[in-house]
C-alpha cells in the first residue's frame, strides 16, 4: 500500500474511534423535535442535540439523538418556539 492512502486510512480510522468515544458516554441532556440552525456553510438544520458537560457533543434527527440518552439524562422537548422540560429518572 502506498504511504498516502495508509496515511489517510490511519486518520480515518482515528477520527471515526474518537468520534465513537465522544458519544460513548450519555449525554446530560437532548433537545428532541426541534427547529436548530447550525452555524455550518450550508446553514443546515437539525432536529435534535445532544448536549455534555455544557458542550455539544451530537446534532442530528431526533430518532438517533434519542437513542443516546442514558437513565439519567434529562430530554427536552421543542413545541414550537418554545421547549418542554421532561425529568427522565
Amino acid at each position: 500500500m502506498n504511504f498516502i492512502p495508509r496515511v489517510l486510512v490511519t486518520l480515518s480510522l482515528a477520527l471515526a474511534l474518537t468520534t465513537i468515544t465522544a458519544i460513548a458516554q450519555a449525554p446530560d441532556t437532548i433537545l428532541l423535535n426541534g427547529k436548530i440552525v447550525t452555524a455550518d456553510e450550508g446553514s443546515s438544520v437539525q432536529q435534535a442535540l445532544a448536549v455534555r458537560d455544557g458542550r455539544i457533543v451530537a446534532l442530528g434527527q431526533s430518532a438517533a439523538i434519542e437513542r443516546l440518552a442514558g437513565k439519567q439524562t434529562r430530554v427536552v422537548y421543542a413545541e414550537g418556539p418554545f421547549a418542554k422540560f421532561e425529568e427522565r429518572r
